[in-house]
């Protein structure tokens, strides 16, 4: 398997990433309302009479919260149609990620090339609701499901500067790459930074909770020691690529991952993949973006299924020898 190779980033990469982001500030105008939502809501005790005149200036904004709140996220017995209302049910909290997650994503999506676009959407959307699922199963005190579900849509965000900006070279840095450690290498060698660093940089001039921008720094290479929530994105991240990745090699490193950090067994990993594949489907319409496929929950379990049945099939062989070993060193005392 290919190994991912650190970044060690020189003040003229981060002079080069911030160049490339002066480029993409005046290929798009600054998602306003986002972000004026986001500095409104900064404030614990913000009024939402100051969000709602706000957000009256993007309809487009509007309507997704409106979607999002009538998810099945949020499971409420009738529908929302007044924003004020939305916005009380939702909290800040949730609020501002919604906001962040429509605004400031749909915002660097128009401009890229089709195909790009949709397999940007596929994996971010399955590494957002992957986040979401596995922080539902931990204690609410230690993560927040919407604040993982963000995060997960922001990891890659850097991809979509990239594909923009430096469009012919980009994709063909990213042409044949197996998986996600490969492209990065490569983006490392071609340009000097990865997405990565490009996301992180653009996050971090948003202002973003340092959270956040720490989860996506590392969703890539998480240590053991890392926070709940970098622990979690790194999870969905190979979670995403063995959604959509035929024979993965990624498995591999799924299995006992998910054992280790959240003591969820194969069986457990099919669960998840079934209702992420559910999940996926309903993002494609709140978000209202296309992706074509859905995951293979049944190639999935085979794939799991046999990459535990030759662990334990290693382990009886390793048994056996251990035992002939001690048999045979008290056969000649």
């Amino acid at each position: 398997m290919t190994l991912l190779t650190e970044t060690v980033l020189t003040d003229d990469g981060t002079a080069a990433i911030d160049q490339l982001l002066g480029r993409l500030n005046k290929l798009h105008s600054s998602p306003a309302v986002a972000l004026q939502v986001m500095d409104i809501t900064r404030d614990p005790d913000f009024e939402f009479a100051d969000v709602k005149r706000c957000l009256e200036n993007d309809p487009a904004l509007t309507a997704a919260v409106l979607r999002l709140v009538n998810s099945s996220y949020y499971g409420l017995s009738r529908k929302i149609t007044a924003v004020q209302e939305a916005m009380a049910y939702l909290g800040r909290r949730s609020l501002r990620l919604s906001v962040l997650s429509f605004g400031l994503v749909k915002a660097l999506a128009n401009g890229c090339p089709k195909a790009f676009h949709e397999n940007y959407w596929r994996r971010s959307l399955s590494m957002a609701v992957a986040a979401r699922k596995l922080a539902e199963r931990c204690d609410e005190r230690e993560v927040h499901a919407d604040s993982v579900f963000a995060a997960g849509l922001l990891a890659d965000l850097g991809m979509m500067a990239l594909a923009q900006l430096e469009t012919s070279r980009y994709l063909e840095t990213c042409t044949d790459c197996d998986h996600l450690v490969e492209q990065m290498n490569r983006e490392r060698e071609e340009f000097g930074f990865t997405h990565v660093d490009v996301g992180v940089r653009l996050l971090a001039k948003w202002q973003l909770p340092e959270e956040l921008i720490e989860a996506v720094s590392e969703h890539h290479r998480c240590p053991a020691t890392a926070g709940k929530m970098s622990q979690i994105l790194k999870a969905a991240s190979v979670l995403a690529e063995v959604f959509w990745t035929t024979d993965c090699p990624h498995m591999r490193i799924l299995l006992p991952m998910l054992k280790t950090r959240f003591d969820l067994d194969v069986d457990d990993l099919i669960t998840l993949a079934t209702e992420c594949k559910d999940a996926v489907k309903e993002s494609v319409e709140v978000f209202q973006v296309r992706i074509d496929g859905e995951i293979d929950i049944y190639a999935i379990q085979r794939e799991a299924q046999a990459i535990y049945e030759a662990a334990v099939l290693e382990t009886a062989v390793d048994l056996d020898s251990l035992e002939g070993l001690l048999a045979t060193g008290n056969g000649q005392r």
